[in-house]
Parts: structure tokens; sequence; C-alpha cells
């Protein structure tokens, strides 16, 4: 299981390079684009797809990975995926899906029908501005995931994994920030539930 271990950590590290890459499209995109030309990023109607990500589970089991969310349930949750890829993980095959929304996606990685990793980029909710650098500043390392939802709310795009050594999850804010900025992001890393390190940039 350690091979497997050390994969899904490699793979939260990956998923995190396409979540910061996701919020630099933000920046290459034209000042005067009009509103359709984001409509993949702004679509509130489009909660749902995120808010169902949300009741996807991650294991907890650090042993035999056993608990996470399976193939029916998350069917029921997001429907049919649009591609299904087998992923090699040491002496382990890992299943790996994809559902995709209006330019939303959703990965979820499974090992023995049983949720390991999941993954959402290029979502952005909208919502009023009013998170602050004083918010952000406030954010106390090892906070609980939790807390830190209550004091933000929900990340627009996230993921997290599981290990033999230890859970993580990456999360990051696009929307309702304080800023001029429209490379605007906090970005959040967690271990084991609790705040580990924190970042960002364009925060007035």
């Amino acid at each position: 299981m350690k091979c497997l271990g050390k994969l899904l950590q490699a793979g939260a590290a990956g998923i995190c390079c396409l979540l910061l890459l996701g919020c630099q499209t933000k920046e290459s995109q034209p000042k005067n684009a009009k509103p359709s030309d984001q409509a993949s990023l702004m679509k509130t109607e489009n909660a749902d797809f995120r808010l169902s990500f949300n009741k996807i589970k991650v294991s907890d089991d650090r042993t035999a990975f056993t608990g996470g969310t399976n193939l029916e349930a998350l069917k029921e949750l997001l429907g049919e995926p649009v591609k299904h890829e087998k992923k090699p993980a040491g002496d382990v095959t890992l299943d790996s899906y994809t559902w995709e929304k209006d330019g939303a996606a959703i990965v979820v990685h499974l090992y023995q029908n049983s949720t390991v990793a999941r993954s959402i980029t290029n979502f952005s909710f909208k919502r009023k501005a009013k998170i602050s650098m004083s918010d952000f500043q406030k954010l106390q390392t090892n906070a609980s995931y939790k807390q830190i939802i209550e004091q933000l709310g929900e990340p627009d795009v996230l993921s997290q994994s599981v290990s033999s050594d230890k859970s993580e999850i990456q999360a990051v804010w696009t929307s309702g920030l304080e800023t001029k900025s429209e490379s605007a992001a906090i970005q959040l890393y967690f271990e084991n539930d609790l705040l580990k390190n924190k970042s960002q940039n364009g925060l007035n």
C-alpha cells in the first residue's frame, strides 16, 4: 500500500498545479471580455455541480482505503462520467472518472470502488467581494478545514487525497475577494484536516 500512498501524494501535487493554472486562466482573459466569454467560471446556476462535489467522501481508512464514495453513489450524484481511465499505482490500479459541466471538471480516483482522491477545477462561485487581506491574515495555522470554511465560505476549487501517511487538501478561493486584480486568489494547504500553509496574491 505504500506505493499507492506515494502515488496519491504525487497526484495531489499535480492536482494542485492544475488548480493554480485554473486560477491563472482568469488573468489571461482579455479585460474587455464579455460575461458570456467567462460563462464556465461565472454561472451561478451551476453551483449544484460544485455542491454535489462536497458530498463525495474520500476514504479515511489509511490501511485498506475503504469507506469512500463508490461509483454507484457517484453516478447518482453526478450522472454518467464523460471519461474513465485506469491509473497504475504501484502494484494496484486506480479507476479515474471525470465529470464535466460548462467547463468545470470533477475528477475522482477510486481504489476497489472506494474514493481515495477527488478534485474540482475551473469553477468559480459568483458572490459579493467580502474577503479582505485582514481576513486572510486572521487565518491561523492548525485551524481545522471546517473552521476555515466558516470564515471564508466554500473554496471555488479543491483537491483532496488520502495516503497511508496522511490526508491532504489543497483549496483555492478566487471569488468573493476584495481586489482589483483579475488573478487574485487565496491558496490554502491542509494536512490531516489542519491548516499548514497559506498564500495569497492580489488581495486589498
